[in-house]
């Protein structure tokens, strides 16, 4: 602890200025020394509150991720006072071992409920149009094959699947996926689905304009 104190570098933050920004690279983690801070997000329509920050807390945890961004933005709640170390600083005095190694540890134990987080944050105030958009490319993402039409999901899932992981009703989900269809950004093959990535993308973006 005395070491981890000693390599804090002190920032003082004023009332309502940013600590970091969401997207940022995520390369520093932070230790609440006084003060509160808040974790939000923006939607398509308003900025959601995540969560509040209180002293001896740790946050900026994405850094220890290989490769993360910042899936929230953090601004000071009130006036604060910041310890920030490199994640690798940070690491190696609490544990002992490389970032590396520990990077490596929590992206597969970890790593995907973080994934499974930030998704379902992102889904306040989304319609269930955008939301089942969204649930479709994870899926392609994860459990499709390359198809000369698109992405082929190796996952049977039912309507019921679909409609039980956006949190809508069965019926509204299949009227939005009979949309899908006539809209030609999902296609289907028998019994299974293919998904048109690029299309779906377009679709879901040119209705939050």
């Amino acid at each position: 602890m005395q070491g981890l104190a000693q390599s804090l570098t002190l920032e003082r933050v004023k009332r309502r200025d940013t600590i970091f920004f969401e997207g940022e690279s995520s390369n520093r983690i932070y230790i609440l020394l006084s003060g509160v801070a808040k974790l939000s997000f923006q939607n398509r329509d308003e900025r959601v509150l995540v969560g509040l920050v209180g002293p001896g807390e740790i946050f900026g945890v994405s850094s220890l991720l290989p490769h993360a961004t910042r899936p929230f933005r953090c601004d000071a709640f009130n006036d604060c006072i910041v310890g920030i170390a490199r994640p690798e600083t940070f690491v190696g005095l609490v544990l002992g071992v490389p970032l590396e190694r520990f990077s490596r540890t929590l992206e597969v134990t970890v790593g995907r409920w973080w994934i499974t987080l930030q998704r379902y944050t992102n889904f306040v105030g989304l319609s269930v149009r955008e939301r089942l958009a969204g649930a479709l490319l994870e899926l392609a993402m994860k459990f499709g094959a390359e198809d000369s039409r698109g992405i082929l999901l190796t996952l049977k899932v039912t309507h019921a699947d679909l409609a039980e992981l956006v949190g809508a009703s069965r019926q509204r989900t299949t009227e939005q996926l009979n949309d899908f269809e006539n809209e030609r950004v999902i296609l289907r093959d028998g019994r299974r689905l293919i998904i048109v990535p690029e299309r779906l993308r377009e679709l879901v973006e040119a209705s939050q304009i």
